[in-house]
């Protein structure tokens, strides 16, 4: 038997696992991440951090599983997509990891948009957000010194992998999975466009080449490998990008299956087989999927899974603290509550990412003195569930010809019996749970397998390596009346983002 490692460098923790051929973990480790919040806006995290917590959780699943490191045939990582970092000459990292949560970017954000906003989204398939194009954009013109020690700008999950195989600065590399997140791509192409390079002067030589998820970029180094309990010379693998990672560990790979990744951040999207970047909405993102024909357009709420979390501490502070407070306050909105809750709750409480409205913040809107915690409670469930609604309808309208039969669910949400079956009346098409627990680092781990030649048909391997546990069916007569809220939801989402900004310096 031979094994393979998948590594997940998430935004709360870093995950490893490692597998056998059949998909079965062997071991899985986690470690908590460290997250600094600065009063300027600022997210960061150490990159040296990140690398080691990958070097301690690998050497834990090695441990635990009593694999023999001549056995593991390779390790791939995915990562956190939307924040970048700086490596420098020698490959090291030249600054802090600018997370996805970092909203230091927010106006060179608007100034791309306004500059070439359209030109963006054809190339690159999405709008300017606080992501890597306006973070370059924001070391360049906030920090030149530092900027120009960066020799390249990367992902953490990218330049882990080149320090574990000692690659120097002009070997840095990101995978297509990620790129459309820089708003610097030419994504059909997988290359960078000097076009709109060109546009924001920034250089070419700033940014990393571009590989296949799969391609080996190097060879464990000693020193790391004696850390890690694993031979020296093990095969390192590109890897991709943790919603790349999710979508292929659950076996997301037929176009119409969507997938909702219920977690603290509440993404939505659906398997596709063509670009067809959103220039009317500006509304979804068009990455790349692993499999190399095939895309995921998505959009996400930052931080869905918090307002939850929020409503469990804030709104039942008397369950708060036991460790079967959804089961409890979920049983408790169905003995009490018929859906729908009569209440419109956005759900933006940060900020809306998809399309970038910096400024609106949530809102319930019609509740009144007849409404009780359990009618919010079930709003918040709702209110993710129609901006799910819109991302399906826009979706509808882009490809319409594509039959999206089914939503596959993974993440903290998916425990939810009344959220599964919310969702699945307000988008009218069935939920699915799956058998599988680990997705991303089961994702990265098939990568690998595919990089030294022991998984040949990516696809079929994702797709006969999870099963389906149950299925909640839409309700019709429920789906006709959340119809009807969906005009309202959006038209309180676009009312109160004109408030809010005319209001800006009143946010806190």
């Amino acid at each position: 038997m031979v094994y393979f490692i998948g590594c997940d460098l998430g935004t709360t923790a870093t995950k490893t696992g490692i597998f056998d051929e059949e998909g079965k973990a062997l071991a899985v480790a986690r470690e908590g991440s460290n997250i600094i919040y600065g009063k300027d806006g600022s997210v960061v995290q150490d990159p040296q951090e990140m690398l080691f917590s990958v070097v301690r959780t690998v050497k834990e699943v090695v441990e635990k599983s009593g694999v023999k490191p001549e056995n593991v045939a390779a390790l791939a990582l995915d990562g956190q997509m939307a924040g970048i970092m700086g490596v420098d000459e020698k490959g090291e990292a030249a600054t802090p990891y600018d997370s996805w949560l970092d909203v230091r970017s927010a106006p060179y954000a608007e100034r791309m948009k306004e500059k070439a906003e359209d030109l963006i989204i054809r190339k690159s398939g999405m709008t300017p957000s606080i992501n890597h194009g306006p973070k370059i954009l924001w070391w360049k013109h906030e920090h030149p010194e530092v900027y120009q020690r960066i020799a390249k700008f990367t992902v953490p999950a990218s330049w882990v992998a080149q320090k574990l195989a000692g690659l120097p600065g002009e070997a840095t590399f990101i995978d297509y999975t990620y790129i459309h997140f820089s708003c610097f791509a030419d994504l059909e192409k997988k290359q960078w466009d000097e076009e709109i390079l060109g546009l924001f002067e920034i250089e070419k030589g700033k940014m990393p080449r571009v590989v296949a998820p799969w391609e080996i970029v190097g060879r464990l180094k000693k020193e790391w490998a004696e850390k890690m309990g694993l031979c020296e010379g093990t095969p390192l693998v590109a890897g991709c990008g943790d919603q790349a990672a999710n979508t292929l560990g659950a076996g997301v790979v037929k176009p119409g299956i969507a997938f909702d990744v219920a977690g603290t951040a509440s993404c939505f999207s659906i398997f596709v087989d063509r670009f067809v970047p959103d220039v009317r909405y500006k509304t979804l993102l068009f990455p790349r999927s692993v499999l190399e024909m095939y895309y995921y357009p998505m959009a996400y709420i930052n931080g869905g899974g918090m307002d939850v979390e929020w409503a469990k501490n804030e709104l039942f502070r008397d369950l708060a603290g036991d460790p079967q407070a959804f089961a409890r306050i979920n049983e408790e909105v169905e003995q009490r509550i018929a859906p729908p809750s009569g209440i419109v709750f956005v759900p933006h409480l940060r900020g809306r990412n998809c399309p970038t409205q910096p400024y609106l913040r949530g809102v319930f809107a019609g509740f009144s003195w007849d409404h009780t915690r359990e009618h919010l409670f079930l709003a918040i469930l709702e209110g993710i569930a129609l901006e799910y609604a819109l991302y399906l309808k826009i979706l509808r309208e882009l490809i319409p010809d594509v039959d999206f039969f089914e939503v596959r669910v993974i993440g903290g949400g998916a425990k939810s019996v009344l959220w599964n079956r919310i969702k699945a009346s307000i988008l009218g098409v069935p939920y699915v749970t799956l058998s599988r627990e680990e997705f991303a680092i089961w994702g990265s781990a098939m990568v690998a397998g595919h990089a030294v030649g022991a998984f040949p048909d990516l696809a079929a391997k994702a797709f006969n390596s999870v099963e389906k546990m149950t299925v909640f069916e839409p309700d019709e007569e429920l789906h006709r009346k959340y119809q009807e809220f969906l005009p309202w939801y959006l038209e309180t989402m676009e009312r109160m983002n004109d408030v809010m900004t005319r209001f800006k310096n009143l946010i806190r």
